[in-house]
Order: structure tokens, then C-alpha cells, then sequence
């Protein structure tokens, strides 16, 4: 069982009555007193056990230090004679620091107390694999339970920390492993299926740590009936997919989470995918530059991830890796949205990618005569060979006087972030081809401003990726999403 930690960082005595009445309304099952964020005159027994009975419910006292990223400014040996009186005071559980009050735990040993200890140990950046393990057994023999917190700046540091937990919790360690910032969240919406003993979570709009949860969708994560889904990309800072899941699974009447992990190449491989099965993740998007290395992960393919040659979502069945291509459902319905074709149409694709890939199916599928133009006039010739197809280096298609009819930029060029500045060629417009860019975040991207300034018809991906977003929600939960609503949910984001 995972118990929810409502983490309170309140000043007065009157602040924690109310917050952790409400914590306990929203689903906390334990409330944490930062009283190193307490404004208090002093910390006697008195003090402390006013403050206890201000909470109707099981607590935790953290007197954190300002070594462990703490507000107490109690010298050591102060701090060491307050932690004496609280662990007295009637608390359940009281924290302690592993680097900080090892000798105190170890006192403690000896000790028969009301209250059970927490070892807590921080890093305030990324540690290797074998560092945290260690101090986590550390912690673990040190106290009744063991808690390492490191900052993740990517989710393949989260997914480390969660090998780490399955290992530990079988085990039959107590614990708590902790990633914090946005990109550690997968540890605490997976809390449960690591084996964590708590999970910490905030008030709404009131986060004690970077990366908390609100406590009712923490509280939620402990149903076995919610639905963890996911994208995985480097990067995915730019994504709306979360708002837009989001949205189609609440309409749905389904409790589910939807999370954004960016997970460097060098860290996507069948250990992370099988790490996120093993955690409980219903399925995943996969975006740029994943989608030909999920390809070859998976234990079973679809026919529109056969036909492409690349995946972009990923159920898990069982112990299986299913893949399958929603980008062919929603390119091919946005192009037949816009625009009438017929066999013979002209048609660029720009990139060489799992994007590109779909878009060379979908337009091959409508009788269009395709030329693929890359950066990189490799990779282009040799999609163009498997496709069927024609290929040119990208600079030399913007110097050719032929016109086409279609462009379809299936490359990052303009993405809200490192792209935005990043545009195509301007001559490749030469024509007034119909430009379809698959970029939707910013809405009206670089490239469909001078599309349209020299008197193309531009559209956005937008409808591209709410078509195959919808596709996946299909295919992970079985039911049929509310488009409209996900397409709002996406717009609302981008705005």
C-alpha cells in the first residue's frame, strides 16, 4: 500500500488546523508539517505538541535543514535538541536526515518510540544509478523507512529511479523514492507500482517540492481502474497531448493520468519500454526522434506501423509491446478534409523521418507522385527507394523551376522552442503548392507565414495530431473519444 503524503507548508499553528483538515477531505492519508517553514518562537515540547493537535490525523514533522534544501536555520546542535522534543511529541512519524542526524538514528536504534523514522537523503542534481541505490539501502537500514529524493532533468533519469524501486521494494525494503521537477513525475504516478511506502503530493496550486501532484490525483493513482498513459520524445516541452488525453479521458468517464517524457535517444531502448509496462502504463505516443527505434522494438506490429515502417503509439498487451502508426489515420484525413486529389497529383514530402514515413504512405495510397527532400540526401534517397519514390537534396529542390501541388513538412523546422527560428527554404513554395506543416505548436508556424506570403494555402497540424491522437485513445482504451473536446482541450493549451 502507498499511503499519500499531504506535504503542508504552512506558517501559523491556525494555517495547518485548516490545510490539514482539507488535505484529509482531498484523499491524504498522512500530512507532512514542514516546521523549518513554521514561524515559531520556539520549538519545546509544548509548542510541538500544540502543533500536533492541530492536525486530526497522522503526521509527519520535517525539521529540514538548509544542507538538505530546508528553511531551518537552528544551528546543529540546536536543531539536534529540537528533533529530541519532536520525536516526544506525539508525531507518527518524524524525518530525519541521513547525512545530517546519523548519529541520532543511530541512537535511536536502541530506542523504543511511539514514533517511526524516516532517513531522508537529497541530491540537488542527477547522481549515477549505483550512488543512489546505495544511499537508498542506506537509508533504509538506517531508519523504519528509507527516502531518497534526486532532480531528474530528463525521464530516463526517472526510469532509472524506478528500476531502482522495483529492485528495492522486492526487497521488502520501506521506502520512498522521489523524482523531482516535471520530468521525475513518473515516480510519483507510478508510486504504487514501484512499491513506494508514501507518495507526497500538495494543496491545489500549493507544491512543496518541484513536480508535485495535487492530492486527489495523487489519491487517484492509487485506483486500479486509472488509466497511465504517456509521450515519449526528445523534446516534448512543446507538446499539448497531455490537456488534449487529458480531456478525451474525463469525457470518456475514465480516470486516467497522462504524462510528457523526454527521454534522450540514448535512453530509449526495450529496458525503458518494458520498464514502463512493468509500472503500469497502458500505452504511449512516441514522437520525434523515436519513432523508427520504437519500430524495432516492439514485439508485435500493426498494419499501419508495417506499412510506414515507423511507430507512434504503443499499447502494452500483457507482456507484449504492440505498435502501431496513427500518424497515416491523421495525415490521410486531414488531406482529404482540405484538399480533392487524384492520381497524378505532385507531391513534396519535406524530411525523412516516422512523420515522413506516413505521409509517403498516405500520399502514395491516394495516387500522388511523391519526391522526398531532406537535409540529409541519404536518408531521403533511401526512404524514396523503399516508398518508390523520387528524392532530392532539400537545398537543391528550393533552386528547381518545377512546381507541385502538395508540401508537406514532416520535419521540427518552426516547432515553438529549439526550431522556432528554423524555417524551410522559401523556394520551395515557388507554385502556390497546397502546404501542409505538421508543426501545430506554434498554431500558425514561420514556414505557413511565407507559404501564405507568397500565395500558398497553409494549414497546421493541428487536426493532424488531434486525428491521431483520437486513433490512440482508440486503440489504448477501446472506447471512442470526443474529438471536438480533445480539439478544444488542444487549442485551449496553444493559446
Amino acid at each position: 500500500m502507498t499511503d499519500v503524503v499531504a506535504s503542508l507548508v504552512e506558517r501559523s499553528i491556525a494555517g495547518v488546523t485548516g490545510s490539514s483538515k482539507k488535505a484529509f477531505q482531498l484523499g491524504a492519508d498522512i500530512v507532512e508539517l514542514r516546521l523549518d517553514h513554521m514561524s515559531l518562537l520556539s520549538l519545546d515540547r509544548e509548542v510541538l505538541r500544540h502543533i500536533r493537535a492541530a492536525v486530526k490525523g497522522p503526521a509527519i514533522a520535517t525539521l529540514r535543514s538548509a544542507r538538505e534544501g530546508g528553511r531551518s536555520k537552528l544551528s546543529k546542535s540546536k536543531r539536534a535538541e529540537a528533533l529530541e522534543e519532536i520525536l516526544e511529541s506525539g508525531f507518527e512519524y518524524v524525518d530525519l536526515e541521513l547525512a545530517n542526524d546519523s548519529r541520532l538514528l543511530q541512537e535511536l536504534r536502541g530506542r523504543r518510540l511511539r514514533a517511526k523514522t524516516i532517513a531522508s537523503a537529497h541530491f540537488f542534481k542527477p547522481a549515477s544509478r549505483d550512488t543512489v541505490e546505495h544511499r537508498l539501502r542506506e537509508a533504509c537500514s538506517a531508519a523504519d523507512f528509507g527516502k531518497v529524493a534526486m532532480p531528474c532533468e530528463h525521464a530516463g533519469q526517472a526510469l532509472m529511479l524506478a528500476r531502482i524501486g522495483l529492485r528495492t521494494s522486492a526487497a521488502n525494503h520501506r521506502f520512498i523514492l522521489i523524482g523531482m521537477g516535471d520530468q521525475g513525475q513518473l515516480t510519483r504516478v507510478c508510486a504504487r507500482q514501484i512499491g513506494a511506502s508514501m507518495a507526497y503530493a500538495c494543496l491545489p496550486g500549493r507544491p512543496a517540492a518541484p513536480g508535485q501532484l495535487e492530492i486527489s490525483v495523487q489519491s487517484s493513482l492509487a485506483s486500479h481502474d486509472n488509466i497511465v498513459l504517456g509521450l515519449v520524445g526528445h523534446p516534448v516541452s512543446h507538446s499539448v497531448s497531455k490537456p488534449m488525453q487529458e480531456a478525451a479521458l474525463k469525457k470518456a468517464g475514465l480516470t486516467g493520468t497522462y504524462m510528457h517524457l523526454d527521454i534522450p535517444e540514448g535512453e530509449f531502448d526495450r529496458d525503458a519500454l518494458v520498464t514502463l509496462n512493468l509500472l503500469g502504463v497502458s500505452g504511449l505516443n512516441i514522437t520525434i526522434p523515436h519513432k523508427l527505434r520504437a519500430f524495432e522494438l516492439c514485439d508485435k506490429l500493426g498494419a499501419s506501423a508495417t506499412a510506414t515502417g515507423a511507430v507512434n503509439t504503443v499499447k502494452f498487451d500483457g507482456e507484449s509491446i504492440v505498435g502501431e502508426n496513427t500518424d497515416l489515420h491523421g495525415l490521410s484525413l486531414m488531406i482529404e478534409r482540405k484538399i480533392g486529389t487524384c492520381k497524378g497529383t505532385r507531391a513534396v514530402i519535406v524530411g525523412a523521418g516516422g512523420a515522413a514515413r506516413a505521409a509517403a504512405k498516405a500520399l502514395s495510397g491516394i495516387g500522388a507522385s511523391v519526391t522526398v527532400a531532406a537535409r540529409d540526401f541519404r536518408k531521403a534517397s533511401a526512404l524514396a527507394r523503399e516508398f518508390g519514390m523520387d528524392s532530392i537534396d532539400l537545398r537543391a529542390l528550393a533552386k528547381r523551376s518545377e512546381a507541385f501541388d502538395i508540401l508537406v513538412n514532416c520535419t521540427p523546422l518552426g516547432t515553438s522552442g529549439r526550431h522556432a527560428r528554423s524555417r524551410l527554404p522559401s523556394g520551395v513554395f515557388k507554385g502556390n503548392p497546397v502546404f501542409f506543416d505538421l508543426v501545430y505548436n506554434p498554431p500558425v508556424t514561420s514556414n505557413m507565414k511565407e507559404a501564405r506570403r507568397r500565395g500558398a494555402k497553409a494549414y497546421g497540424g493541428l487536426e493532424m495530431l488531434v486525428h491521431q491522437g483520437a486513433e490512440s485513445f482508440r486503440i489504448w482504451t477501446g472506447k471512442e473519444p470526443d474529438v471536438q473536446v480533445m480539439l478544444r482541450a488542444a487549442r485551449r493549451a496553444l493559446a
